[in-house]
């Protein structure tokens, strides 16, 4: 009898724990969600906008602070850099700076907007917003390898196929010890605009179009 009741409140007291405690998201599972909340993120001053509610957001003395306008001497920060797009499940953007500065601070893909505006037959006018991922990569332009710094990949050729991996062969280790090019392309796979890189980049610098 004593081994039923002890048992009892064995699993009421778990049940009690599950209700009364909060489940916390990690910043991984924080970024696979898709937020509801655009901002726009100075990376070199951890400055937020919030373009909905014409809202900044800054650290001041390891304090976050809000308003309409900037502090005058942050005030250059947004005309001097350039800011990343992001979106974030709360409206309250440092709660993610820890997830914001891994993922973006120093990360090797930028994501931009672009909003074009047709006029119909009608009169009336409809917008279409297209958003573009950048991701970075070193181009050793002598020998066609690609890194990609956010993944630690190298991409290669191998008996005329592309191979990816964390190492390049002993063969090709040489290679990259030379200067490399940043470029950026629009896919997590740059052999697949390795046409493109050749025409634009193959000489070490960027053609006009």
């Amino acid at each position: 009898m004593t081994m039923h009741r002890n048992h009892f409140k064995t699993t009421a007291l778990a049940l009690a724990l599950c209700v009364a405690l909060p489940t916390f998201a990690t910043a991984d599972e924080v970024g696979v969600s898709v937020g509801k909340h655009h901002f726009v993120y100075y990376k070199d001053h951890d400055v937020y906008f919030a373009p909905e509610t014409k809202v900044y957001y800054w650290n001041e003395n390891g304090n976050w602070r809000s308003g309409a306008s900037l502090p005058v001497e942050q005030q250059r920060v947004i005309t001097t850099s350039k800011g990343i797009d992001i979106d974030l499940d709360t409206d309250k953007p440092y709660e993610r700076n820890d997830y914001v500065v891994s993922h973006y601070k120093n990360g090797p893909t930028t994501t931009t907007r672009e909003q074009s505006t047709t006029m119909n037959a009608d009169g009336s006018s409809s917008t279409t917003t297209t958003t573009t991922t950048k991701h970075n990569y070193v181009y050793y332009a002598d020998h066609d390898i690609y890194f990609a710094p956010e993944t630690k990949t190298y991409y290669w050729k191998s008996n005329g196929s592309w191979t990816s991996g964390t190492t390049l062969p002993p063969e090709d280790m040489a290679f990259v010890r030379s200067k490399g090019i940043t470029i950026e392309l629009d896919t997590d796979k740059p052999y697949e605009r390795h046409d493109y890189v050749i025409a634009h980049y193959k000489h070490g610098h960027e053609h006009d179009d």
